[in-house]
Formats: C-alpha cells, sequence, structure tokens
C-alpha cells in the first residue's frame, strides 16, 4: 500500500509497545485508580478518511478505524503477532484451510445478528475481479474458496499450503442482509461507505467531509471482546498541517497526535501534560528506479546509487533517528527476517560501478557516458520530509557524479505517474497492508507485465520469483528465513528499488486521556480502552 508519510521503531525481535513519557518529568500527575467511563477523546489526523469498507478502502486510518472500532474482524493479533480471537472465538487451523467457529452474540449496530453468510459474503465480493479489492490482493490471494458450515462456522479452502496463512484472515465482513444485490464493480460508491453499519465496540455517529469523523460507544458489545468501551465518543478532527496539529497538542485541544514529524518530537518532549509514544512501523521508504528506462535499465548503476548514498546521515540529520537502515522489503521485526547485512555507504565502490557500465568522468564531476550526462528527474511528494530527503539525495549522488533534478508534486499526481511507470526515479514509501511476508506485488514478473500493478519498478528475474515462491510456501519459520535471505541477497545485488529505512513515527497523547497504547498493530490498538479521569471529563 503507498502512503505519503511515515511510522515507527523497533528494539529487538519481540514487538514491545513503547510508552516514554516524556511530558513534565517528575513534575507529571500520576493518574491512579480504574478506569471510569465517559467523555470525549480528541483525535487529529493529518488527511480526510476513505470508504468505510473493507473490500474497496485502501487508506491506513480508515483501516485502523474498521479494524479497531467501527467493526469486529474474524481475527486479531497479541503483541507477539500470534492471532487471537476475536469474530472467530476458535478455529482448526490445517495445511489446507481454516474452519473457523464464529461468536454468537456479536451484533450488526442495526440489530441484527453476524453469521457466517456475512462473511462468506464479503469473501466472495473481495475475491470478484470487478471489485478491484486490496483486501483480494494483499490477504486473500491464497485463499481459494470459502463454505459455510452452519450460521457460526465457516471454511476456508486454501491455493496450496503456505506460510503465515492466518496473516489472511485480518479482516472484518460487511453486513449481507443490507448489502445484497449490489454489483462488486458498485462497491467502491456505496452510501454505505460513508455511514456504515458496524458490528465493533464504537457505532459511526457522523462523517463530516474533510472536517471531522465521529463515533459513539456501543452499549451492547458483547463482554467478551470487551464489552463497551470506556469513552461515550471518539472525534476525529481533520488537521492537515503539522505545525497546526502540535500547536494543538501542546495546548490540550487535542487528546492525540499520531502523525508527529521527527523533528516536533523533540518539541514535544519535556512538555508538561504530553506523553511522547514511539512504536515500531511496518513503512519503508525507498528510491523507486525505472528498470526500463535508461540509465537505469542497467543494475550496475542501480547499484551504485544505493551504495552513493548515507543513509545513516540522513537518519540522523532528518529523522532525529527515527528509522532503522533496511536491509531490505522484510521489516527487522518479521520472524522471518533475514540474515543480511545493510548495503554499506561507499561512493568509491559506487564510482567504479558507473565505470564498469561504461560512464567516466566528465570535466565538471558529473559521470558521461556516449556523450551524455548521467542525469535524472527525482520525483517526491509535497510532503516536507521527503523534500528535504531528496534534497539531501540530490547532494549525495553528485557526490558519485550524478546530477539529479527534484520535482515534487502533489500526492496523488505523483503517484499517478509513478503506476504509468512515467518516471526516471522517485522517492517513496510502501506499508506492509499486514505482517505476511508477500513480495510478489513489487516485484513479480506478472506484476511487471500487469500496467498500473504495484510493480512500478518494471522489475522481472525469474529467479527472485522462483525463491519468492517457494518462501510462501516455507511452512517452517526457521526454513522460510534461509529463503528469504537467499531473496533478499537477489534484490540486493539488482536493486529494482532502494529500500532506504523503515520509517518511525513519534505520536503525541496528551496526559488526560488513559490507556494509550501503539504499536506495530496499529495506532488505534487499544482505543475502546481508552479513559479519561471523571475530574478531567
Amino acid at each position: 500500500m503507498d502512503m505519503p508519510r511515515s511510522m515507527n521503531r523497533v528494539l529487538g525481535p519481540v514487538l514491545c509497545v513503547l510508552l516514554i513519557a516524556c511530558g513534565g518529568g517528575n513534575d507529571a500527575p500520576i493518574v491512579t485508580g480504574d478506569p471510569v467511563p465517559g467523555g470525549t477523546g480528541i483525535v487529529a489526523v493529518d488527511g480526510d478518511f476513505q470508504v468505510f469498507n473493507p473490500v474497496t478502502n485502501t487508506a491506513l486510518i480508515t483501516t485502523e478505524v474498521m479494524n479497531f472500532m467501527l467493526f469486529t474482524p474474524l481475527i486479531q493479533f497479541d503483541e507477539n503477532l500470534e492471532p487471537i480471537p476475536a469474530l472467530a472465538e476458535s478455529w482448526d487451523l490445517e495445511e489446507t484451510g481454516v474452519t473457523f467457529h464464529l461468536r454468537d452474540d456479536v451484533y450488526w449496530h442495526d440489530g441484527q445478528p453476524v453469521t457466517a453468510e456475512d462473511v462468506a459474503f464479503t469473501f466472495e465480493m473481495a475475491k470478484h475481479p470487478d471489485a478491484a479489492s486490496l483486501l483480494e490482493s494483499a490477504f486473500l490471494n491464497m485463499v481459494e474458496s470459502a463454505e459455510v458450515i452452519d450460521p457460526h462456522t465457516i471454511r476456508f479452502d486454501f491455493v496450496a499450503p503456505h506460510s503465515q496463512p492466518m496473516q489472511a484472515f485480518w479482516w472484518p465482513p460487511l453486513p449481507k442482509h443490507l448489502l445484497e444485490g449490489v454489483q462488486p464493480a458498485e462497491l467502491a460508491q456505496l452510501p454505505y461507505n460513508r455511514a456504515p453499519v458496524g458490528n465493533g465496540p464504537f457505532r459511526f455517529a457522523s462523517w463530516e467531509a474533510g472536517t471531522q469523523l465521529v463515533v459513539e460507544a456501543n452499549d451492547e458489545y458483547p463482554d467478551g471482546l470487551g464489552g463497551r468501551p470506556y469513552l461515550d465518543r471518539i472525534v476525529f478532527r481533520v488537521v492537515p498541517e503539522a505545525t497546526t496539529r502540535l500547536t494543538e497538542i501542546l495546548t490540550g485541544a487535542t487528546d492525540v497526535n499520531y502523525a508527529v514529524l521527527p523533528d516536533e518530537a523533540q518539541q514535544v518532549e519535556g512538555q508538561q501534560g504530553v506523553e511522547l509514544i514511539s512504536y515500531p512501523g511496518r513503512q519503508f521508504v525507498y528510491l523507486g528506479w525505472n528498470n526500463e528506462r535508461p540509465p537505469f535499465d542497467d543494475a550496475r548503476v542501480r547499484q551504485a546509487m544505493m551504495l552513493g548514498i548515507d543513509r545513516q546521515a540522513i537518519i540522523d540529520a532528518l529523522m532525529f533517528g527515527y528509522a532503522e537502515i533496511a536491509t531490505g522489503m522484510i521489516p527487522p521485526w518479521s520472524p522471518v527476517a533475514p540474515d543480511v547485512e545493510p548495503a554499506p555507504y561507499d561512493p568509491e565502490a559506487a564510482r567504479a560501478l558507473l565505470q564498469e557500465a561504461g560512464y567516466s568522468p566528465g570535466p565538471n564531476g558529473i559521470m558521461m557516458k556516449d556523450g551524455q550526462p548521467l542525469r535524472f528527474t527525482l520525483l517526491t511528494s509535497e510532503d516536507r520530509l521527503r523534500q528535504d530527503i531528496a534534497i539531501v539525495l540530490q547532494q549525495q549522488l553528485r557526490q558519485i557524479g550524478a546530477q539529479v533534478e527534484v520535482r515534487s508534486s502533489e500526492f496523488q499526481t505523483l503517484l499517478q505517474q509513478h503506476r504509468a511507470r512515467e518516471y526516471d526515479a522517485v522517492l517513496s514509501a510502501w506499508i506492509l497492508d499486514t505482517f505476511r511476508v508477500d513480495p510478489n506485488p513489487l516485484f513479480s514478473c506478472e506484476e511487471a507485465r500487469t500496467p498500473e500493478s504495484s510493480n512500478r519498478a518494471g522489475y522481472c528475474n525469474p529467479e527472485a520469483d522462483e525463491l519468492a515462491a517457494t518462501g510462501l510456501q516455507t511452512i517452517d519459520d526457521e526454513e522460510a528465513k534461509q529463503v528469504w535471505t537467499q531473496f533478499t541477497e537477489v534484490l540486493n545485488q539488482d536493486q529494482p528499488i532502494s529500500i532506504l529505512f523503515w520509517q518511525e513515527q513519534p505520536a503525541a497523547v496528551s496526559e488526560r486521556l488513559q490507556g494509550v497504547e501503539m504499536d506495530v498493530r496499529g495506532k488505534l490498538l487499544t482505543a475502546p480502552e481508552w479513559w479519561i479521569p471523571a475530574a478531567q471529563q
């Protein structure tokens, strides 16, 4: 999934929720006592929501509102990324498929019971080509069919035995009784998407596009799933300007700002009444090369670019430490993370590779080949941090003889050019939709042959395809880790894209809002457990 912005830090192989109480030091009041109901939490978001439909949505924050608040997914995940019950209270997992046993006490917000028919209906909608569903491509590509056994039992059959099979079921169903008869191609335009009837701990209340979303506590949510949330309501206010979001969290106008920029984190630290949180992320920042267009149709040039980038300098100067150098597209917190050293910063080796590719230094230090300078355009979004990174990249690559023109544009315009492969190089980011490793969308030959696909580099290497297929079918984590190590080494040699770092996200939380935890699973992970002391409501 493409994202215009960032996320966060990993310490050790086990995912830890990092709650760093930086606001107020020893003078910060300590909240004691049990959680109490009541009150309204205010969350500042940096952009509007998309569609509250799990089949057609592609926006991260909208997914989080659905998965943790408005809907109840089949499963959730614990802090070690192990599946835990949610709508499904238990399951029987085999190599060929999985059978889910659903709770019988979960109801849609209009009072109708949630059944296996809803789950099967959602699956069939997502699998239909006309729906063009991210749910199908990112989650269900290894799931072949669904069969309703009884009102609270459903069986899914897999295409083939594969690794991390439970990762495919982190999604909530849609209400069949409200949407039955809708054509898959119509799903994205339904009025339902802007006023959803869910089955989660919060109910949809209102949505004023570009301004705010309001959700309210569901009094009837099952005790076995946590019961009624503590807060009466949560208001998401759309605040695109970073400085405004920062001001509002520091002055108490909002309770949560989860999109704190790295340079703003220092301003949050030490402020009384505000807590700074840092948590792991699923997003990496990368340089995408158009493998179908000179000079990046030569892997040696792509390798040289990577060797010419001082990633640690960028992390120190612009990310303020809120990033980790990447070894590849498999995150460091994954149980199958490969044993691979990251590419070094080595300008001398970069220049040697360029000379091997036929370039020689020109009079002004720019590398030349066949009378043409090594010159290209680097596209980036209007995001301030991305623009700053692009300027540093421009300066660093100048040192190895590359002349880089930086051109920024609105994110959707950038994305359109990127998808159409109408670019030389692009600075962008990619967020993993699930915790399951699946490199095919970004790197497979099949996707390279598909117009407008996620493989926007146009990269195709049958060896990489074969390793990816093996890795996806290897059930044992240690064996899979060895396969993914080989896969990562092939990609690092080819450099179809240069993955710079896993980005981290500092977030700010007001002292009055309790129970807030964030980690790689999401920002709204504990939203039903947020609470405000009675004296501060």
